[in-house]
């Protein structure tokens, strides 16, 4: 049944719903040729993007939607830029863990940036104070 499985896609294209997971992930770590023209980037993209399962429900309208498939597929040509010379096959699996690593290294960075910003207003807040109660303590009459 493996073989059925796993030959029926090359020639329909695609997987069939009952596809085992283990044949589809056998299937990811088979090196690919890279899209070569438009059409084929565009559904090569959209597998990619499919594969990679990025949460889209904080996006709200069609627009913030589209904007977000355009980022990543702005995001995997430059990702096939950036291959060697002579990597004209890759795996999907490359490609879809590089998208759900950059999506975690964007979240880590947002939420770095929010930590060191609220230690800056904590620091600023207590330095404010500090010079508060210095001033206070000059200004006080002295015996």
């Amino acid at each position: 049944m493996k073989i059925i499985d796993s030959v029926l896609p090359k020639m329909r294209g695609k997987n069939l719903q009952s596809t085992p997971p283990d044949v589809i992930v056998d299937q990811m770590m088979e090196p690919r040729p890279l899209p070569l023209g438009r059409q084929e980037f565009e559904e090569w993209s959209d597998r990619m993007i499919a594969g990679a399962m990025l949460p889209t429900e904080h996006l709200k309208s069609d627009d913030e939607k589209q904007i977000f498939i355009d980022s990543q597929k702005c995001t995997l040509a430059g990702m096939i830029l950036h291959l060697g010379p002579t990597e004209s096959h890759k795996p999907d699996a490359f490609f879809i863990h590089s998208l759900r690593k950059g999506a975690a290294n964007q979240i880590a960075h947002d939420i770095g940036t929010e930590y060191r910003q609220r230690a800056k207003e904590r620091l600023a807040k207590k330095e404010s104070e500090e010079n508060k109660n210095e001033k206070s303590i000059s200004d006080s009459p002295t015996l």
